[in-house]
C-alpha cells in the first residue's frame, strides 16, 4: 500500500477512486521499470556482441532513446501521485498545516492547468507527429502516447487531490521522502 495517498478518508466511492489511482500508479511504475530492464538488456547484449567481434546492433541506440522517453513519461504520474515531486519544505514547513494544505491546493491547480493544456492540445500534437522513426519502424506519435497517458492520470490525480483537500478527506502528510529511497 502506498504510504502517501492511501490514508485518505471520505465516502466509499472516493476511497474506491483513490485505490484505483493507486493501482494505476503501480502499473505505471512497473511499466517504467520494465522498460528500463529492456534498455539494460539490449545494451548489455550490444556491448557483449561488440566485444566478441560481432557487428553492433544498430537498432539498440534508437530503441534505447524511445524506451527512455517512455519510461520518463510514465514516471511523471508515479512521482506526483506518490508526492515525490519537489516541495520547498523549508518554506512550507514554516507555515504549518495551513501552508502544507495551501501548497498542495496550488500544486493541484497548477498541475490541472498544465495537464489541461497538454490534453487540450493532444489532437494537434498527435496530428503533427508524422513519419516513421529510423531503424525502429514506429510512427513518431508513439513517443507521445505515454506522456498523454500520464497527463490523463495526472488530471484525475489532481482532481481527486483537490477534492480531498477541500472536503477535508486528505491526510496531513507532506512529500513522500521515505518512498523516494525506493526509486
Amino acid at each position: 500500500m502506498n504510504a502517501s495517498v492511501s490514508t485518505r478518508r471520505g465516502p466509499h466511492w472516493f476511497r474506491l477512486v483513490d485505490r484505483v489511482l493507486d493501482g494505476m500508479t503501480t502499473v505505471f511504475q512497473r511499466a517504467a521499470e520494465g522498460l528500463l530492464a529492456v534498455m539494460l538488456a539490449i545494451n548489455i547484449a550490444n556491448i557483449i556482441l561488440r566485444n566478441i567481434g560481432q557487428d553492433s546492433l544498430l537498432w539498440v541506440s534508437p530503441w534505447t532513446q524511445v524506451l527512455m522517453v517512455w519510461s520518463v513519461f510514465l514516471a511523471f504520474y508515479v512521482m506526483y501521485r506518490r508526492h515525490l515531486d519537489i516541495v520547498l519544505m523549508i518554506v512550507v514547513g514554516r507555515c504549518g498545516r495551513i501552508g502544507l494544505k495551501l501548497s498542495r491546493i496550488l500544486t493541484a491547480l497548477a498541475g490541472l492547468l498544465v495537464v489541461g493544456v497538454l490534453l487540450a492540445e493532444a489532437p494537434q500534437i498527435i496530428a503533427r507527429q508524422r513519419g516513421t522513426m529510423d531503424l525502429i519502424g514506429l510512427t513518431r506519435y508513439w513517443l507521445s502516447l505515454p506522456l498523454l497517458a500520464s497527463a490523463v492520470m495526472l488530471c484525475l490525480h489532481f482532481l481527486v487531490d483537490l477534492v480531498a483537500l477541500l472536503a477535508g478527506w486528505a491526510s496531513d502528510e507532506g512529500s513522500g521522502d521515505k518512498e523516494a529511497l525506493q526509486w
